[in-house]
């Protein structure tokens, strides 16, 4: 693939405007608080449009990256919104290494740190919609890039085989997910196997209180109903996909929706060429941002480049 690096076609102050406004939309400050006064010239301005202040309050030096996953990075800031929606839009590393001229190593660590921060701030609250559907997805995910040194530990060769249900342990984990059919918002989770005692947490979880759950035949959902929900399932094994139960005419019985989400979660993954387990969470909590939001906002840009661990004020 020929490259053609674009960061320099980026106007470098539209780009410092963008970061502002995403990182600070009440304004500068300084790491304490203190706000910067209107007019203030800059301490140090051999980055401009990136430029150093001093607080008069308590002699701080900041600038507009500090508290950030980017403190201290040379990158211009039209390279740091390349990158930024590289990451959202699902990109893989490499390419994105390659076609703007960065350490790919060094661009996996942002990557990594900033999915981290999209998992920690992803929206944990039950969907409020009446219908909801739930299902599960194997998703194929060894150790990519671990040295398997141990003969009896062999690396996993592509295209896993193994039958039965996916663990985390046999390097199929399950990725438990619920949509809401009203909303079209989507709940998932990375999961260590697809027992009823950790499936049935979830589907708690993501849902509400006398809400309609449909699902398919899977004994991990026999207690849905026990929690206070309805719950009507289609049995896949005797070819059934979708059931008329109220005699409407509208087959409403089904997971048709949660198992079109899945073709989309696959789409995002593949890509990737393999991820390795450990991170799978990072990656699956990417898509269901983009899938929620539709659309970048400045909101999710901060929660990627401001982690929970850094305090920055508002």
């Amino acid at each position: 693939m020929i490259r053609f690096p674009i960061s320099d076609l980026l106007d470098e102050h539209e780009c410092y405007a963008f970061l502002r406004h995403s990182l600070h939309p009440d304004g500068l400050c300084c790491p304490r608080g203190h706000g910067l006064p209107m007019g203030q010239a800059p301490h140090m301005r051999d980055r401009a449009p990136v430029v150093d202040y001093r607080c008069r309050e308590c002699g701080a030096v900041f600038n507009l990256f500090t508290g950030t996953v980017w403190a201290g990075t040379h990158y211009s800031c039209a390279k740091i919104v390349l990158i930024l929606r590289g990451f959202v839009q699902g990109t893989p590393t490499l390419p994105l290494a390659d076609e703007l001229e960065c350490d790919y190593g060094t661009l996996l660590d942002y990557r990594h740190q900033m999915q981290a921060a999209a998992l920690l701030g992803v929206d944990r609250s039950p969907l409020a919609d009446a219908v909801t559907e739930g299902d599960e997805l194997f998703q194929n995910a060894g150790e990519k890039g671990d040295p398997h040194c141990d003969p009896a530990d062999p690396p996993r060769r592509r295209a896993n085989q193994r039958r039965g249900r996916g663990t985390m342990a046999n390097d199929r984990p399950p990725i438990q997910g619920v949509v809401g059919r009203a909303s079209g918002e989507i709940r998932l989770t990375v999961c260590d196997d697809t027992r009823q005692a950790t499936v049935q947490p979830e589907v708690a979880a993501k849902t509400q209180e006398g809400v309609t759950f449909y699902s398919d035949e899977s004994s991990a959902y026999n207690k849905v109903e026990a929690s206070g929900r309805t719950h009507g399932t289609v049995c896949h094994s005797r070819h059934e996909y979708a059931r008329d139960d109220d005699g409407d005419g509208i087959r409403e019985v089904h997971c048709n929706t949660m198992e079109g989400i899945w073709t989309g979660l696959r789409n995002f993954l593949r890509p990737f060429r393999g991820v390795h387990k450990d991170y799978l969470a990072q990656y699956v909590v990417m898509f269901e941002w983009a899938h929620n939001l539709k659309r970048v906002t400045h909101s999710f840009l901060r929660i990627l480049m401001i982690p929970p661990f850094i305090y920055l004020p508002t």
